[in-house]
Parts: structure tokens; sequence; C-alpha cells
């Protein structure tokens, strides 16, 4: 499954989890504001909402009700996490295509990193307290949880599952 599919795919899904979407042309309410994470010091809200039919990620100031947009382009943005200090997301994307990888992005400074490159799909990462980033992925044909450090290295399989 190539990453705009599983993009799509992930729409999709939400689209039916939520109160509907506009997304592929129906007429009900459009999909917005997904996924929220808080920041450690409880001030900013990071989420995901659909800009011209592609996922992308908005941190609000929760002092003054202002959102930001912070990624942008043509790919899906989503699964947004705060750093254990605040200043970045890690979050996942189907920015290199053919499938789904894990990256970060600095608040303040909007600068990207890509952290995962497996052909399998990286999804739904967790920043932990300790630094790492915990994540799913089906890189072995079965989805299981894996573990890096920010930068990307030390890839471990946390929690194994067989392959189908």
């Amino acid at each position: 499954m190539t990453g705009r599919m599983v993009g799509l795919l992930l729409v999709a899904l939400l689209c039916a989890a939520t109160v509907g979407c506009s997304l592929g042309g129906n007429s009900t309410p459009a999909l917005a504001s997904l996924e929220p994470a808080v920041s450690p010091d409880g001030r900013r809200l990071a989420y995901e909402s659909a800009v011209e039919q592609r996922l992308k990620l908005f941190v609000r100031d929760l002092s003054t009700d202002v959102s930001e947009q912070i990624t942008d382009g043509t790919s899906d943005d989503f699964s947004p996490a705060w750093s254990p200090d605040g200043g970045s997301l890690v979050f996942a994307s189907n920015r290199e295509k053919g499938n789904v990888d894990i990256y970060t992005i600095d608040v303040a400074s909007r600068q990207l990193r890509r952290l995962t490159t497996d052909a399998g799909n990286d999804m739904y990462p967790a920043w932990s307290t300790n630094g790492r980033i915990f994540f799913n992925s089906d890189r072995t044909k079965a989805w299981q949880v894996y573990s890096i450090l920010p930068d990307g290295s030390d890839a471990v399989v946390v929690v194994a599952n067989p392959a189908p």
C-alpha cells in the first residue's frame, strides 16, 4: 500500500469515526481539529486539520486562542506528539512517496527531520519523558511497537507480534 493510499485510508477512517467530512465530495461536516496533543507546559495544543484535502499540523496558543499552521506541502501530516521540553513535535507523514514515516519539527524554526526510512509504514508516534520515541510499524508485515532515539537511531522492537 502506498503512502498516499495509507494517508487517504486514514482520512477515510477519521471521517467515518467523526461526524463526517467534506473530503471526497460528500455534504457532511468538514474534517477538522483532530488528534489533539497538549504541550508539556499546558500552554499550547497541537492538532491536525484538513487544508485543501491534506492533513496539516497546527499549534494553538491556549491563552490567546490563536492557531498557526506549522506544516505545509502536498503530503499528509498527522498524529502529533510533543517532545518532553515542548520545543518539538513528532508526527507521521507520507512526505516521501511510497509509505508513511516518522518526522520531527522544531516548532519555532519549522526545521523538519525525517527519523525513519524503512519501506514499512511507521505511524502513531509518542514521545516518552525519557526522550525515546515510540511508534507502530508494519515493517515486518505485522504491526509492532518500535522505539527510536530523537535522531532516528537505535531502532528496537518493543512489542513484537508474529507475521500473519
